[in-house]
C-alpha cells in the first residue's frame, strides 16, 4: 500500500528544494566550470527522478501502462547509477581539477555502471534487476541488489576520494562529503524500511543543497589561486579573536612577501606569475598544516595566524616555511625561485585594532625586506613596483 500524500510531500519537497538551487546558479551553464556543468547536470538528474518515482507509483497495477511502467522504471534505475557515477567525477575534479586524469581513470571506473546499464535495457525485453506482472505490479528480482552495490559504491568511493586527498592536494575544501552521504543514506534507510515512502531522492536533494551551501562557503572564503583562505576569512577570523580576548595561547601573526615577485611576471609572463602564487600556496599549506591557518593576503602577500604559546614556535613556523621553499627550489624545475621577506609579531587583541596589528607585522616585513636589500641580497630594482 502506498502512501501518496508522502510521496507527493517528498518529492516535491526535493524539486522545490533543487529549483532553488538551480535558480541561484549565477552563470549560464554555457560558461560555467567543468565542475559546475557536473553539479547541474546532477541536479537535473535528481529532479528527474523524483518526477519519473512518482509516476511510477501512480500507474502501478494500471494494466494499460505496462510497457510505459517498464520503460519509466528502466529509466529510475540507469539514471541511480549515472548520478552516482557523476558523483565521483565531481569529487574528483574537485580534488585534482585535472581533465586528464578524468579521461584517464574514469573510463574504466564506468565500467560496472556500464555494464549495470546495459542490463537495464536488457529489462525493457527480459526481466534481469525487476518484473513488471501481467497486472503492471512491480517486483524485484534476485539481481536486484547488483545495481545497489555499484551505485553506493560509487558514492562511498567519492567520499573516500575526498576523506584520503583533500590534504595531500593542498587544498582547503569546505566539500562536506560525509554531510552529502548523511541524508542519502537515511532516506535509503527509511526507503527500505517502510514501504510505500519515497524518501531516497529527497535524501539526495538535501545532500546536494548541502554541496551548494558549501560550495559558495568556499567561493566566499578560498583564494582559488593559492587555494589558501582569502582576506575576508582573514578579517573574519581576526574579528573574532578580538571579540573574545586574550584567553590562553596568544595570536601570532607572520606576513610573507615573495621577493622578485614583479620580476617574475615581467620575465616569464603573468601566467608563470600565476603559477609561482599557486606554488607558495601549497608551499604553506604544507608549512603550517594544521598548526594554523594560512591566508592570501593580496598580490604577493600572505599571512599565517597561528596561537602560540612561545616566540621559539613563530620562529619555528617561520624556519619551516623557509625549508619548504628551499626544497621546492631544489626540486621543482621552475624558472623562478621562491624567496620570501618576512615578518611577525602577536596581536594584543585587547590594547589594539586589527589593522593596528596588520599594519605592525606588514612593517616588520618591510624591514626584513630593506635588510636584504641593503645586504644586496636582492635589489631595488627587483623590489620596486
Amino acid at each position: 500500500m502506498y502512501n501518496f500524500p508522502a510521496i507527493y510531500i517528498a518529492n516535491g519537497t526535493a524539486v522545490l528544494l533543487l529549483l532553488v538551487v538551480m535558480l541561484s546558479i549565477r552563470k549560464p551553464l554555457h560558461h560555467g566550470l567543468f565542475e559546475e556543468k557536473m553539479y547541474y547536470a546532477m541536479i537535473v538528474i535528481n529532479i528527474m527522478q523524483c518526477i519519473i518515482e512518482v509516476v511510477t507509483f501512480l500507474l502501478n497495477g494500471k494494466i494499460e501502462y505496462r510497457t510505459l511502467t517498464v520503460v519509466l522504471n528502466v529509466l529510475l534505475f540507469s539514471n541511480s547509477l549515472i548520478f552516482s557515477f557523476f558523483w565521483t567525477i565531481y569529487a574528483d575534479y574537485k580534488l585534482f581539477a585535472d581533465m586528464r586524469r578524468i579521461r584517464r581513470i574514469y573510463p574504466f571506473i564506468a565500467i560496472p555502471a556500464v555494464l549495470m546499464i546495459i542490463g537495464c535495457f536488457i529489462n525493457l525485453v527480459t526481466p534481469v534487476f525487476f518484473v513488471i506482472d501481467e497486472y503492471n505490479v512491480y517486483q524485484r528480482t534476485d539481481l536486484f541488489f547488483l545495481t545497489y552495490v555499484v551505485t553506493y559504491s560509487y558514492l562511498v568511493y567519492g567520499v573516500v576520494l575526498i576523506s584520503m586527498y583533500r590534504k595531500k592536494v593542498h587544498k582547503y575544501l569546505f566539500l562536506p562529503a560525509v554531510l552529502f552521504m548523511i541524508p542519502v543514506v537515511i532516506g535509503s534507510a527509511l526507503q527500505f524500511a517502510f514501504y510505500g515512502y519515497s524518501l531516497v531522492w529527497l535524501g539526495v536533494s538535501i545532500g546536494m543543497l548541502w554541496l551548494f551551501i558549501n560550495v559558495q562557503n568556499e567561493a566566499s572564503y578560498v583564494d582559488m589561486l593559492s587555494g589558501l583562505f582569502n582576506r575576508q576569512y582573514l578579517n573574519d577570523i581576526l574579528l573574532m579573536h578580538s571579540r573574545k580576548g586574550d584567553k590562553g595561547s596568544i595570536l601570532a601573526g607572520i606576513m610573507l612577501d615573495i621577493d622578485g615577485f614583479k620580476e617574475i611576471n615581467n620575465k616569464f609572463g603573468h601566467l608563470v606569475g600565476d603559477e609561482a602564487i599557486s606554488a607558495v600556496g601549497k608551499i604553506l599549506h604544507t608549512a603550517v598544516g594544521s598548526k594554523g591557518i594560512s591566508c592570501r593576503y593580496g598580490g604577493d602577500e600572505f599571512i599565517i595566524l597561528m596561537k602560540t604559546d612561545s616566540q621559539k614556535e613563530v620562529m619555528d613556523m617561520i624556519d619551516t616555511v623557509r625549508t619548504k621553499a628551499a626544497l621546492f627550489n631544489e626540486a621543482e624545475k621552475t624558472p623562478y625561485q621562491i624567496h620570501f621577506s618576512i615578518g611577525h609579531s602577536t596581536y594584543q587583541s585587547g590594547h589594539e585594532s586589527t589593522d593596528a596589528f596588520l599594519k605592525r607585522i606588514d612593517t616588520a616585513m618591510y624591514e626584513d625586506k630593506r635588510r636584504k636589500i641593503d645586504e644586496g641580497i636582492i635589489s631595488d630594482r627587483r623590489w620596486s613596483y
